[in-house]
């Protein structure tokens, strides 16, 4: 019987599902039934992971340590307990109480059978250290495969991603140390490579930003910030990437908006989103940002009047690598983390990105993040 097996080595598991029928056999040698249960420690908590069965429900947990003075005796004191109806033996792993075993029945036990559940008690804890080594191992194992895939995934979108920027920037480049180009063309050629080589630091982020996240997580510098003043950084950035098609129009309904945040990481979300509806909006048109706050949490939108997608696809855009590949987006460059990373740093600052969308009609997305 499994509430909360807490451990994934099979081996382990059934080396205490037997080690309890053993205690619940050795403890009623004396004739009078007994059951056994293990209780695994965590923190404050013990949970039954393995009982014997003949164990009643009652008996199965989780149980608070400190709602029990007969549980916390036996932690406390690192002792065995023997209070009928119940005998309570700790269970040793890494120096420290990690689990008990108790059996419940009518009177005392004999001194043989305490000191023959004693070392049984000493065999399950090297089984629960057994079980820890083992998961670490599996979780690392998972972890390193996790990450080869990862790996695989960010060499194939490097190779294709990074070969037509790339590309562009070698051909203007040549043109421009030739010397083939008319006065007229170099600062079209210049704004050219600017923006491409601003398309491969993008990039090159989401994807180095997406590692971290998988392996160790994104680690914020939290300070005071004017949300508006972080929209602003995000817009000027983004204005060259314009062009003719495409216009800013930019309001907000407050003069600030203070909330606690990573200013890097929050332009960079921005950023993100509003590269995300210039692309999808080829045709050109009205790039709307708005911010609003209702007194406790900030709201950016990024509306843009492009492509659109189907309503009931719009959870795929957050998803790793997600890509909607439509007929009217197949031209569109883009490696599918920009939204990813987008919502994963507003989650992470307690807040949230949703999307509304109709195909055809353009997208808005819509950031909520907590006022300071």
């Amino acid at each position: 019987m499994w509430d909360d097996p807490g451990i994934q080595d099979d081996a382990s598991r059934r080396l205490f599902r037997d080690s309890v029928r053993l205690a619940a056999r050795l403890a009623s040698a004396a004739g009078i039934p007994r059951t056994a249960s293990l209780l695994l420690l965590r923190g404050d908590i013990l949970a039954c992971v393995a009982a014997s069965d003949l164990v009643e429900p009652g008996a199965r947990g989780p149980y608070r340590v400190s709602d029990h003075p007969v549980f916390d005796r036996a932690i406390s004191s690192d002792r065995m307990v023997d209070d009928p109806p119940l005998v309570i033996l700790p269970v040793r792993g890494d120096d420290r109480v990690v689990a008990l075993l108790v059996i419940r029945g009518e009177g005392r036990l004999a001194a043989d059978v305490r000191g023959t559940l004693q070392s049984l008690a000493g065999i399950v804890g090297l089984g629960l250290s057994q079980a820890a080594i083992a998961d670490e191992l599996l979780q690392e194992a998972e972890r390193s495969r996790r990450l080869e895939r990862l790996k695989s995934e960010f060499l194939n979108i490097a190779a294709h991603e990074l070969r037509s920027p790339l590309g562009i920037i070698r051909g203007y480049a040549s043109m421009l140390g030739e010397g083939v180009l008319p006065d007229a063309e170099r600062h079209v050629a210049l704004s050219r490579i600017t923006e491409k080589a601003e398309e491969m630091a993008r990039l090159i982020s989401d994807m180095l930003e997406t590692a971290r996240l998988e392996t160790l997580g994104l680690e914020l510098e939290l300070e005071p910030l004017d949300l508006l003043k972080v929209i602003e950084d995000a817009v000027r950035a983004m204005r060259p990437l314009l062009g003719r098609k495409h216009t800013f129009v930019v309001t907000a309904q407050r003069d600030s908006m203070l909330v606690v945040a990573d200013r890097r990481r929050l332009t960079t979300m921005l950023t993100n989103l509003i590269d995300n509806a210039i692309k999808y909006s080829p045709a050109g048109g009205t790039i709307e940002i708005g911010c609003d706050d209702d007194g406790r949490a900030a709201s950016i939108l990024v509306r843009d009047h492009g492509i659109g997608i189907n309503a009931e696809q719009a959870h795929l855009l957050f998803s790793r690598f997600g890509r909607l590949v439509t007929p009217e987006t197949s031209h569109i460059r883009g490696t599918g983390l920009g939204l990813y990373l987008a919502r994963e740093t507003a989650r992470l600052h307690g807040g949230d990105i949703t999307v509304t969308a109709t195909k055809g009609g353009g997208s808005t997305f819509t950031v909520v993040l907590p006022l300071a």
